[in-house]
């Protein structure tokens, strides 16, 4: 095995996993997610929604109104799957675009009727995923996991603000945001 190879399968010394502890994290953290991700966006298939367009719709929900920097920060949706996916909820008459008078240059997206509706078909399924897969994760662990998940999100984003933002999933906390 080369050097790089080893020196990544380090091992745990107190021999509890097969990798050191930070890398065995995000391993897990990239399974845990990718596997729910796909599992819901299964199960939203039968409301006719990709992953990416229930995370554009959730967001504007929590929201009320966003701008398409805001939707593309809160997401981690990558820009083009984003604006695809925003073009194919407002054919579907899921979002409203609207500009506002007091900035011709912004686009505001807000939820219609039928898209608050959809919502709130869809929540009730994540809200089933979200509880099988912590089931048997006591609710103290789950409050120190998200502690934790919080302070590797500041530890990663230099803007502080944004850091705040995005732990908080509040966009007035978003460094330069107009309602």
């Amino acid at each position: 095995m080369s050097e790089s190879r080893n020196s990544l399968r380090s091992i745990d010394p107190e021999a509890e996993f097969g990798l050191d502890v930070p890398e065995y994290f995000f391993y897990l953290l990239f399974q845990a997610v990718r596997r729910r991700d796909a599992a819901f966006e299964r199960a939203l298939g039968g409301l006719d929604l990709s992953l990416a367009q229930w995370r554009a719709i959730s967001t504007i929900r929590r929201f009320e109104s966003c701008a398409m920097s805001e939707l593309a920060a809160f997401t981690a949706v990558d820009r083009t799957t984003l604006t695809r996916s925003v073009d194919q909820l407002v054919r579907r008459d899921l979002v409203a675009r609207r500009t506002p008078e007091t900035d011709r240059r912004q686009v505001r997206l807000s939820l219609t009727k039928a898209g608050q509706g959809l919502y709130a078909r869809a929540v009730d399924q994540l809200l089933d995923f979200n509880r099988q897969a912590l089931a048997g994760v006591p609710a103290e662990r789950q409050r120190d996991i998200s502690r934790g998940l919080a302070a590797v999100i500041r530890n990663l984003e230099p803007d502080e603000a944004m850091a705040e933002a995005l732990i908080r999933f509040e966009p007035a906390r978003l460094p330069g945001r107009r309602t």
